[in-house]
């Protein structure tokens, strides 16, 4: 690959694209003129220890959806979260564009504006959380009617396209399939994005459990399934004692939970 070439064509200067490459920082951003660009280079594979100790967790407590998905880091990361964004994009799903790639680094297109910034600013209007969160679950569910699924679906991993008016997906160094069923990557999929979204709606509980309930009825009986099974297991985290005295914190897992509870 035509390294030099490829910065003319995309008007990133050499200084600019030696600063990113060397940079400390694993993503860096790269703004031009008209564009902007992420280069994301290679990172070291997640620890052991970590990852076994989740799967521990997960078969004690029958809890497939919370199977640590192997990151395994390095150039296979990079080559992995290549193959997803291709084939997300030929579904027709909105990831980033691939400028470039390399088995050390691969470089995309910035495809919009953080949505997680705009739920977490306090300037933000009760209308606008829930029109970004309704139109986050209504993304979500157009993957998976297209018969794929995402990795990291926390809210901090979409982004959204203002021109397209469209929510746009990243973040795919490691892939569920590995190790459960589509199924199950499905529902780990709406656990996730209702676990990192449950605290912008904690005084609007009524909201975000119907618009939870209405994604579900778009589901096979699998899914819903894969789903229920891991909430209902974790249903004594909502009967603790002393709730008052746990925070915030818990306000928000015990919402996320019980906005789950009652799948069919």
């Amino acid at each position: 690959m035509d390294v030099s070439k490829l910065l003319r064509h995309y008007n990133i200067t050499e200084q600019q694209w030696l600063e990113a490459l060397h940079c400390a920082d694993r993503v860096v951003k790269i703004k031009t003129q008209a564009n902007a660009y992420w280069l994301k280079k290679a990172a070291p594979a997640r620890g052991l220890f970590r990852y076994h100790a989740l799967n521990f967790f997960s078969r004690l407590l029958r809890l497939p959806l919370l199977k640590a998905v192997p990151q395994p880091g390095g150039a296979a990361a990079v080559i992995n979260e290549a193959a997803r964004l291709k084939a997300l994009a030929d579904a027709g799903v909105p990831v980033p564009k691939i400028i470039a790639e390399d088995r050390e680094w691969l470089l995309v297109e910035s495809m919009g504006e953080s949505i997680v910034k705009t739920l977490k600013s306090q300037t933000t209007q009760k209308p606008t959380r829930q029109k970004l969160f309704a139109q986050c679950l209504a993304a979500i569910n157009d993957v998976h009617q297209k018969g794929h699924y995402l990795s990291q679906c926390f809210v901090r991993n979409m982004v959204l396209d203002r021109e397209a008016n469209q929510v746009v997906f990243i973040d795919f160094e490691d892939d569920p399939l590995t190790v459960m069923s589509l199924a199950q990557a499905q529902a780990r999929d709406l656990l996730l994005f209702v676990d990192s979204t449950a605290r912008f709606f904690t005084d609007d509980k009524a909201f975000f459990e119907q618009k939870i309930q209405a994604f579900m009825t778009a589901h096979n009986e699998t899914m819903r399934g894969a789903l229920k099974q891991t909430v209902d297991r974790l249903q004594w985290i909502t009967k603790l004692p002393f709730q008052k005295r746990l925070g915030h914190d818990y306000e928000k897992l015990k919402l996320g939970i019980l906005a789950l509870k009652h799948i069919k």
